[in-house]
């Protein structure tokens, strides 16, 4: 299983919270695929920055999809991302005054729980990102870090292809900092800003 922990990837979390969230927060929908969720870090990360960043109205709007093809660790999967339930070392890189709003002690010292406000906003599913078929369509963000490697360039292309049929028209797409898009689909996907993992889609 990949490694993942909240909070991680300062440059690609930046990225989402000083542009994606400003110019996503007036949508009546602001829909969300994480793919690649692995034990669900990643999806709260990114929960917890809309709700930082949003008002309370416009935070309801928001719908999280995680999904991972890691059926051998689905019972890890379920028990994370289901319950919301964390240890003090996942938690370590949750700024304190976020870590105080957003997650609840337990009796277990050593254990955490997401409040319901953001463990609701996450529905995770099993699917496999080489299947090529998108598990739902309109959305506004997707994020796949660590992920896109692990394939060979002409599988990378493939799925962001897929990516870029699941997005709205300028939806956003975050990578790792190490991703760089294929040149075939350099007509599809602009980068928003120089040095930023982020990308938008191009055309409809």
């Amino acid at each position: 299983m990949a490694y993942t922990s909240f909070f991680r990837d300062a440059d690609a979390l930046k990225a989402v919270e000083e542009i994606v969230i400003p110019a996503l927060s007036h949508q009546r929908e602001i829909r969300v695929w994480d793919a690649g969720c692995a034990t669900g870090e990643e999806p709260y990360t990114i929960a917890i920055l809309f709700a930082s960043k949003l008002g309370a109205f416009s935070f309801r709007s928001l719908d999280i999809l995680a999904t991972d093809h890691e059926e051998s660790s689905y019972a890890q999967f379920a028990l994370h991302i289901k319950t919301g339930a964390y240890g003090r070392k996942d938690i370590f890189w949750v700024p304190q005054e976020l870590r105080e709003k957003y997650f609840k002690p337990t009796d277990d010292p050593e254990s955490f729980l997401l409040t319901d406000e953001i463990r609701d906003k996450v529905r995770y599913i099993k699917h496999d990102l080489l299947s090529l078929v998108p598990p739902e369509s309109g959305k506004s963000l997707i994020i796949c870090k660590n992920v896109l490697m692990h394939f060979p360039p002409p599988q990378q292309a493939l799925v962001l292809g897929m990516y870029w049929k699941s997005l709205v028209p300028e939806g956003y797409l975050v990578m790792d900092g190490n991703q760089e898009m294929p040149e075939e689909l350099e007509d599809r996907f602009q980068r928003v800003e120089r040095g930023a993992p982020l990308f938008q889609k191009r055309g409809t």
